[in-house]
Formats: C-alpha cells, structure tokens, sequence
C-alpha cells in the first residue's frame, strides 16, 4: 500500500527518525523533593517568617497604643473633650458631638474649662419640639456677646462656641485684621420655630437652643465686621472666610451667604445631627 504524505495525512509512527516516540521515564527512588511555600521558602521557613512579621505588627500596635496613652486627653479617639485643649485636632469634632449625646460628660466639660455659667431653667414653651438638653446661660467666655446676650444655649452649643471663639475667631482676626475681637454680634440662640419659620416641615436646631445666629464681630480698636462684608473681596471679606471655614471644623451645620439670600447676613451654627457646611 502506498503511503500517504501531506499536510492532511497523519504523521508516521515514530518519531522524525522512525523510532518509537519516547516515553515518560520512571522517577528514580528517593525523599521527594522539598515543597516551597509562601515566597517560594520550604515550610520552615515559611512559618519563621510568618512569626516574625506578626510579632513585629504586635510591637508596632503595642507602640502606637502607647504613644496615644500618653497624649493629652482631647488628643485621644477614646478620650472626653478637654475644652481648653489648645488647637483643633483629629478628635476634637467627634469629642464635641459626643457631649451632644451626653449631658453628664457635656456638664463635666464645662465645669473644667475656665467658662462661667449656670443652669438654665426649663424651657417655658408646651410645643414637645421647643426644649434645650442640658441648657446653660454663659456669663463669661473667652469672648463676649452683644446685649442682648443668649438666653441660653445647649450645652454642646456653648463647648463648642467656646473651643471656636478661641482657636477659630481670634486667630482669624489677628491674622486679617490685625486686632482681636472683643464682641460677638449675634441674632440669638433659641427660638421655637421650624426650619426658615416655615409653618411645616422640620424644627430648627434653634428650637432647643443648639443653634446661634451670628451676624458680625467687634474688634478692640472699634471697627465692627458685619458678615454683610462677604464679598468686599478686602481683609474683612477673607477674615469672614476664614471663620466660616474654621466653624466647619467644630460645628455639625455651618451656613452663611452662600448657602442662600436667607443667610446673607449671618452664619449660622449649630450641633445637630446633619452635616452642612457652606
């Protein structure tokens, strides 16, 4: 029979001399070779090196831990708000937002700063939605307020204002202005209404005294800012800026004249719970 070559014709038996192909040869006795792990390292070595890298990591947190321990209280995730803590650090917004949720540890805070105030009485209003938690009367602060001054503010309002008026405000206006402020001007704290006094709709934070409408400052050599100043584009203008973006930092909801034409001549502040700042 003849053969058959071409592109479709099976290839011969054997292999391109004609032999046999070759076949897989038998491994010859012994230990297995060493299996290789993580890294391409036997087993051994593999778990050497796995325990050094945790006790390494098991170092480290013990050293991380033990640097925060040795912080100032203010400065701890874990810690109370020490309110004449100098600077705004990583923890002081949530420290501040805790003391809304606990009145005790809010009073506590108060009490060991060099604020004086009293006790509030009781909110007068029979509407449930128009009562302050844990609501003090500030007699004195690191700046003070033109009269009328509040009648009372929550008590996360007032440790709030306190930690601003010191490293928000003063700063600011040494910085742009070249003098400290000496008052604050203001539209007041409480005031049982809802939002923008709409007749529906959500409560203001000013219902229980946790919001403050502030409308301009007093400095030491007499000049008063008014936040109607907002866009002189002048030394004014960018110490209302720089205020607003610093209230950002302390207060859950800051809004001012670019939120809209309502606020066109005050920043509002508050500690509720919705996050807003512009």
């Amino acid at each position: 029979m003849t053969e058959i070559y071409g592109p479709f014709a099976p290839p011969p038996a054997g292999g391109s001399n004609g032999a046999p192909h070759d076949r897989p040869r038998p491994r010859k006795p012994g230990p297995p070779p060493p299996q290789k792990h993580w890294g391409g390292l036997p087993l051994w070595a593999n778990l050497a090196l796995r325990g050094v890298i945790l006790m390494v990591g098991a170092l480290g947190v013990g050293a991380v831990l033990q640097y925060i321990d040795g912080l100032p209280e203010g400065r701890k995730p874990w810690g109370q708000a020490d309110l004449d803590e100098p600077g705004i650090h990583l923890f002081t917004s949530s420290h501040l937002m805790a003391l809304r949720d606990n009145p005790d540890a809010c009073l506590a805070a108060l009490d060991g700063s060099e604020m004086e105030f009293t006790l509030a009485d009781p909110s007068p209003s029979e509407t449930p939605a128009c009562h302050w938690q844990a609501g003090v009367v500030v007699q004195q602060s690191n700046i003070g307020y033109a009269s009328p001054s509040p009648e009372v503010a929550s008590c996360a309002l007032a440790a709030s204002l306190y930690v601003w008026e010191r490293e928000v405000v003063q700063p600011a206006a040494l910085a742009y202005l070249g003098a400290e402020v000496d008052e604050i001007l203001h539209f007041g704290t409480y005031s049982c209404r809802r939002v923008n006094g709409a007749q529906s709709g959500n409560w203001s934070e000013h219902a229980g005294a946790n919001a403050i409408d502030v409308a301009g400052f007093r400095l030491t050599d007499g000049r008063v800012i008014e936040v109607t100043d907002w866009n002189d584009g002048d030394e004014a203008s960018a110490f209302l800026r720089e205020v607003r973006d610093g209230s950002c930092a302390l207060f859950t909801g800051v809004l001012g004249p670019d939120y809209n034409a309502a606020h066109h001549d005050h920043f509002h502040l508050d500690m509720g719970r919705w996050g807003m700042c512009s």
